[in-house]
């Protein structure tokens, strides 16, 4: 994993509190089968002071600080506007806004949040401690990739999955079930932590084959074996929460609301998470 050290931009001051930004651009998405690689490192980062603007895009500009947006070549991407995304404190509290002139969409994500922001858009308080925000180029197959934290973490701070697990992600994004904790295993929390690893890490959403992502995040072989196994735990916990909720939810009808009940529990999961992250699987290691 790489260790990265936050480069700090201006003067202290301004009224906000610092700001953690941590940049990547995650590539090859449309064929990715473990999100780990790209969600646990970083191209860039900076600190930054509630006196200084950010920008992101094509060519930015008109901010402190301009961050250019390339594709495969390492040239401009084309399908990013000119300046497509500003963040700046105004009021003392960070904001975000679309600058595109066309449809870009802009995503905010963290555990239970989504937000698409787009041109006509107010400007969108940033309020949890973290979260991440998005912008996606044509075909999908690439996401450039902002995770943003007010506050922290500090100069020693690591890769980007720190601002994710030093307690950020318990305090931006409490626990929010409210039928009573769920008796889970430590194995069903590696399941589950497995099973909604995006969503766990506010990934944008995007269309994902489950199974053979949880199984290889589990570290176990893509066999039907393995696939059936995955059946057999994840029905009996859909059974489960469909007792507690008093719902259905059963199959792929029932899979949206499944999710948001994980994820209405996620601080169940946080040291699954954690293992999960600190484990890469042989495929990534070789």
């Amino acid at each position: 994993m790489m260790s990265v050290e936050p480069r700090h931009d201006g003067p202290a001051g301004g009224g906000a509190p610092a700001l953690a930004v941590f940049y990547r651009r995650a590539a090859g998405l449309n064929r990715e089968t473990d999100p780990r690689e790209n969600t646990l490192h970083v191209d860039d980062r900076w600190v930054l002071t509630g006196r200084r603007t950010f920008g992101f895009g094509r060519a930015p500009a008109g901010v402190d600080i301009a961050v250019k947006l390339v594709d495969d070549s390492g040239t401009q991407d084309p399908a990013v506007p000119r300046l497509a995304g500003r963040i700046a404190a105004p009021d003392g509290r960070w904001t975000l806004t679309n600058h595109a002139t066309g449809k870009t969409k802009i995503y905010l994500t963290a555990p239970g949040l989504y937000r698409e922001i787009i041109k006509d858009s107010p400007g969108e308080v940033l309020v949890r401690t973290w979260q991440m925000v998005a912008i996606r180029a044509s075909g999908g197959d690439i996401e450039h990739r902002f995770t943003l934290v007010i506050g922290g973490p500090g100069a020693g701070a690591g890769a980007v999955h720190a601002a994710n697990m030093a307690g950020l992600w318990e305090t931006g994004a409490p626990t929010t079930s409210s039928v009573g904790a769920p008796a889970w295993s430590h194995g069903d929390r590696r399941t589950l932590a497995a099973y909604c690893y995006p969503e766990l890490h506010g990934l944008p959403p995007r269309v994902r084959e489950r199974g053979a992502q949880t199984l290889l995040l589990l570290d176990r072989e893509l066999t039907e074996a393995s696939r059936k196994w995955l059946e057999k735990q994840l029905g009996r916990l859909r059974k489960d929460a469909s007792a507690r909720l008093g719902v259905d939810l059963q199959g792929e009808r029932g899979t949206p609301e499944f999710i948001e009940y994980i994820l209405a529990n996620r601080g169940l999961l946080m040291d699954a998470l954690r293992e999960l992250d600190s484990r890469p699987t042989r495929k990534l290691q070789r």
